[in-house]
């Protein structure tokens, strides 16, 4: 059986996010990318952005999404098709 493997990098028909948030899960920042935008420039502009701020990647954003740290700081940037500003239940619950 073959797996597939989701690419958060794939041109999409639909607007895409990069969103900064605290550990916490308070957003900082976000960035409402158009349908077909370079997804993975664009997170990659991103992180050099903070990296010129003085932010530090932990590793790799491969997977669409990478940790960041300034002076004991710690946030995580991710790249997401659904808006962080959406207040719609986000997992099934057969007890609603």
């Amino acid at each position: 059986m073959r797996r597939t493997r989701h690419d958060p990098y794939a041109r999409s028909a639909q607007a895409a996010y990069i969103a900064l948030q605290d550990m916490g899960h308070r957003l900082i920042e976000v960035q409402r990318l158009e349908p077909a935008t370079d997804l993975r420039r664009a997170m990659a502009a991103t992180i050099e952005r903070l990296a010129a701020d003085g932010w530090q990647a932990e590793s790799s954003a491969k997977y669409g999404s990478v940790f960041v740290h300034r002076a004991g700081e710690r946030r995580l940037l991710m790249l997401t098709e659904r808006d962080p500003y959406s207040t719609t239940v986000q997992s099934f619950s057969p007890f609603r």
